[in-house]
């Protein structure tokens, strides 16, 4: 958690705490946790306490608050493993693209559903070919009169099936650079398919699937193109997932403390011989590194200073979700045989923990982000 939190901002700390400890919301977790669909009813609950739209522009439906806030809800929510955080980080994928690169007029049709919850937003970035190897996308779309076309597949997409506004990640003609034209398809248009969905290596209540697209015919008033703002708005979506490690890792720590407390060798707890604790000690520096590095982005991009506050949100996706994975594996470890039995959570957290590493991209494409920060020309700026 951050540690210069606002009055306001610890009041709504606690107030995520004692939501996710309520009978009723501990009900709907039960409930979606034994889902292999879009988690409705915990999804339900986030839109009746307003924990959507939390830093979407008042006068677009949302709440108006800053990306710090947003994440002290996000994290608290991670800590009780809450099933339909993944899908608010799908829904805010989609929702950073209209929110700062969309017109006046996208922002005002498409924003107020989504900040409230209402409708279900997803980022459909990752082609077959690999979500940053843009040059090589098969997605196409041309004109035609006041339209577009769109032809192509999205795969491995977070709402992919249940969400009510598809944002399509495109790109700007030959440009293979960036993500640099988005396209916003809504449910029910014609030559839109997203049945299709992906196992994930960890069952659960996931809507992770396939968009295809077979000349699905949009009006141009929902293509949008950068404004000059360029593609810093990503590099929200990895602080997220970078938060999402390293609360997972707290998690782990705190488990594997009790566990090595209560353990004995020799009569002594386990955590007194200083392999054990040094072990510890490393678990609980990596995690509040990693949280420093989260909070710290967040304040500049809340103060404006977006070039360097994206660039500690990409190094907070890095360092978060590797060095989760190291924890985690430590934590697994230390618990020894049983450290691999699914009752003790250990186990499941170890393989579950991969995920957040490859989310929105894998740790070295995010390096290649930040090369430029530092003078170095990554080497897909040339297509090579």
């Amino acid at each position: 958690m951050s540690y210069f939190m606002t009055e306001d901002q610890a009041l709504i700390q606690r107030s995520v705490h004692e939501f996710c400890q309520k009978p009723a919301t501990q009900k709907a977790v039960e409930e979606d946790r034994k889902k292999h669909s879009f988690p409705e009813a915990t999804w339900k609950l986030l839109v009746d306490q307003g924990y959507i739209g939390i830093s979407v522009p008042e006068e677009y439906g949302g709440q108006g608050r800053d990306f710090t806030t947003e994440l002290i809800v996000n994290e608290v929510l991670a800590t009780y493993a809450y099933p339909a955080l993944e899908c608010v980080f799908g829904h805010s994928l989609g929702m950073a693209a209209i929110v700062h690169w969309g017109t006046e007029e996208q922002k005002k049709k498409f924003l107020p559903a989504l900040a409230s919850g209402e409708k279900v937003c997803c980022g459909a970035a990752t082609d077959p070919a690999g979500s940053t190897n843009v040059t090589e996308w098969g997605l196409t779309y041309k004109e035609d009169g006041d339209d577009y076309i769109l032809n192509g597949t999205k795969v491995l997409v977070t709402n992919a099936h249940r969400s009510d506004v598809k944002v399509i990640f495109g790109r700007e003609g030959d440009n293979g650079n960036c993500y640099s034209r988005l396209f916003i398809v809504e449910e029910g248009t014609p030559g839109l398919e997203t049945g299709h969905q992906e196992t994930q290596l960890i069952p659960g209540p996931h809507d992770w699937g396939t968009i295809n697209l077979k000349n699905v015919r949009i009006p141009k008033f929902n293509c949008i193109v950068d404004n000059g703002f360029g593609i810093k708005w990503l590099s929200l979506g990895f602080s997220n997932v970078g938060l999402a490690a390293m609360a997972t890792a707290q998690v782990a720590f705190g488990m594997t403390l009790k566990y090595t407390t209560q353990r004995t060798n020799s009569g002594q707890p386990l955590n007194h011989l200083q392999a054990v604790a040094h072990r510890l000690i490393n678990m609980a520096v990596s995690y509040e590194t990693s949280k420093a590095l989260i909070y710290a982005g967040a304040k500049l991009w809340d103060e404006g200073r977006l070039d360097e506050g994206a660039k500690l949100n990409y190094m907070a996706k890095i360092y978060g979700a590797e060095s989760a994975v190291k924890t985690i594996h430590d934590a697994t470890v230390l618990h020894g045989g049983i450290g691999y039995v699914p009752s003790t959570m250990i186990g499941v957290l170890n393989a579950g923990v991969v995920a957040l590493e490859i989310a929105e991209g894998a740790p070295d494409l995010l390096r290649d982000r930040l090369c430029p920060y530092y003078g170095i020309e990554p080497v897909w700026k040339k297509n090579r």
